[in-house]
């Protein structure tokens, strides 16, 4: 899986701590919202549209068959009265020797109008893609006029590649670089033009970058130089040291210049699942600053086993519009992903925890601490 293969690069040992009480938002209405429960089976990864009658629309990545971990990328709609469908595979691994015969995962969904091929499109869908025989990862794009379509259409060539021109993997150490991928994007005008934000793990170190893109028309597709996001304000999980930080969703808030951003803390627990983290931050800043790489991160809230009761929460994604936007980037609901740990999964094919990966979802609640975001 994707999620492993990256994480294990930067393990580090775990202290538990989190911010005062004084200093936190709080999670409140966390509740269910997926599983494939009891099939050997894995959901994660979730990023979510609402349109708005309230329909929320919710990607993610999982396994088709029972024991194998091949990632494919799967849709629920969740109607406004809590009724969901059934979970459909709608993007699926190319054929032998594609450059995605291995894994499509990662979705990040925006609205907007695309041109391929001759077809306009309302809906891009971005996604991580890797095949088989190499390590790294890479990012691809697909497109549909629908969002419960039972099927996405792919652009044919890739549209973010390794970060490395030779071929094949690229050494680091003892291991190989992850490569690119985890994108979210975020429409800037409703039309062809996003900003897409990815994770780099390569002999440069991790980071998350963005670019403005425009795919107003993919055969004429255009993008600016990436910038690494700014990282000023975050700290890792014992509010100590600046965080390395990778895997990130995002959400818009232009009508009060704000960004609002979910990722993974670091350093992660010692006790299998090692690879992946034990709690989450949401953190915001001003969209202008942002986009300037001046401004400095508000950590929000902490999204711990505290709150949980589970002991890994990983790979989130915050519920946006059609277009990547909040109307309330105070009170963001995010959707998470659940583990459980050792004693109760181990390294086994039938009792590892990727068995256990289920998506759950809070929201954040309007307190105090919003103060401390610089105006």
């Amino acid at each position: 899986m994707m999620l492993s293969k990256f994480y294990v690069l930067l393990f580090v040992p775990f202290v538990l701590s989190s911010l005062g009480n004084d200093e936190r938002c709080e999670f409140t209405d966390i509740t269910e919202v997926f599983g494939f429960y009891g099939q050997n089976r894995y959901s994660y990864c979730p990023s979510l549209v609402k349109e708005d009658d309230g329909t929320v629309h919710m990607f993610f990545c999982g396994n088709p068959n029972p024991g194998i971990m091949v990632d494919n990328i799967y849709h629920i709609r969740i109607n406004p009265d809590g009724t969901k469908t059934s979970a459909k595979s709608v993007l699926q691994p190319g054929p032998p020797g594609s450059w995605d015969d291995h894994h499509t995962c990662d979705p990040s969904v925006i609205a907007g109008e695309f041109r391929m091929g001759g077809q306009k499109y309302k809906y891009a869908m971005f996604f991580l893609t890797n095949k088989y025989g190499v390590y790294y990862n890479e990012i691809g794009v697909a497109f549909s006029n629908q969002l419960d379509a039972d099927h996405w259409i792919k652009f044919p060539e890739l549209l973010v590649t390794k970060t490395w021109v030779s071929e094949g993997d690229q050494p680091l150490g003892s291991r190989k670089s992850w490569g690119v991928g985890q994108p979210s994007a975020v429409s800037l005008d409703n039309k062809g033009k996003a900003l897409l934000t990815y994770t780099i793990g390569d002999i440069e170190g991790t980071r998350i970058v963005w670019t403005r893109i425009d795919m107003s028309d993919m055969n004429a597709y255009s993008s600016t130089p990436t910038t690494t996001m700014i990282t000023t304000g975050l700290r890792n999980i014992n509010s100590t040291d600046d965080d390395v930080t990778c895997n990130a969703d995002f959400a818009t808030c232009p009508s009060e210049d704000m960004i609002v951003m979910v990722r993974p803390l670091r350093p992660h627990d010692t006790q299998y699942p090692s690879f992946i983290n034990t709690s989450l931050e949401v953190n915001c800043m001003k969209l202008s600053e942002f986009l300037a790489s001046t401004g400095k991160w508000t950590s929000m809230l902490r999204i711990t086993p505290v709150e949980t009761n589970f002991p890994r929460n990983h790979n989130a994604g915050i519920e946006r519009d059609i277009y990547g936007r909040i109307s309330s980037w105070k009170t963001p609901v995010v959707y998470f992903t659940v583990s459980k740990a050792a004693p109760d999964v181990n390294a086994s094919t039938d009792q590892c925890a990727e068995w256990t990966y289920h998506i759950y979802k809070g929201v954040l609640t309007n307190r105090p601490c919003f103060s401390r975001v610089d105006k």
